[in-house]
């Protein structure tokens, strides 16, 4: 008598440990490959986003530094120093000199210096776009005799 109530028990006990989920090699292979699988497809995500951004913020810095550094030394010149092999007045005469009639169809734009502030500025601008560029995924940068070219490779 005393069986029967000990063999149910058991029974009933033995069903609910069978019925989950039994640890196994094969089980543990699946869920760890799976696991790997989505961090790798979220790495990947993540990794080419980032180079993408790191590539076209190195492009639009390099356009910018390239367009202040030609700003620098064509349109806003400066006018406290002289271009060139002139001497370091040599802006300033040619425009006192303007005030006598011979010398008024004087043209003293030309003596202007650049503008090395803004020339360093855009140069400094350039080369960190540069490095943006050659950092981000898959850039890089190679160098022939005359040439710099940068190389974006595109993977489908």
């Amino acid at each position: 008598m005393r069986a029967t109530p000990l063999l149910l028990a058991f029974v009933f006990t033995s069903v609910q440990a069978f019925a989950q989920d039994q640890p196994s090699i094969n089980n543990s292979i699946a869920r760890a490959a799976k696991t790997a699988a989505e961090e790798q497809e979220s790495t990947t995500h993540s990794r080419t986003t980032h180079g993408r951004t790191l590539l076209w913020s190195g492009l639009a810095l390099g356009v910018a530094g390239a367009a202040t550094a030609v700003l620098g030394t064509t349109v806003y010149r400066v006018e406290d120093n002289s271009t060139g092999n002139a001497p370091p007045n040599a802006y300033q005469t040619c425009v006192a000199q303007k005030n006598d009639p011979v010398y008024a169809s004087n043209q003293c734009d030309a003596l202007k210096a650049k503008n090395v502030k803004l020339l360093t500025t855009g140069a400094v601008l350039g080369g960190v776009g540069a490095a943006l560029m050659i950092g981000s995924a898959h850039t890089s940068a190679e160098i022939s005799p005359g040439v710099v070219r940068f190389v974006q490779r595109i993977r489908f």
